[in-house]
């Protein structure tokens, strides 16, 4: 998965293989990594519970 802002609050993720469905990232985003997108985006991330074994 890849994830883009932009400087006016935009917001975009891609995943998938970009090469057989071309994806065109508007002007004015840049690539972020996954901790960046989710603070921006307001996410918050939660992991299940470890499997007790």
């Amino acid at each position: 998965m890849r994830y883009y802002l932009s400087d006016n609050g935009g917001a975009m993720a891609v995943g998938g293989d970009t090469d057989v469905f071309p994806v065109t990232i508007p002007d004015g985003y840049r690539e972020v990594t996954e901790e960046e997108y989710y603070e921006a985006i307001g996410a918050v991330v939660v992991l299940p519970p470890p499997d007790p074994s």
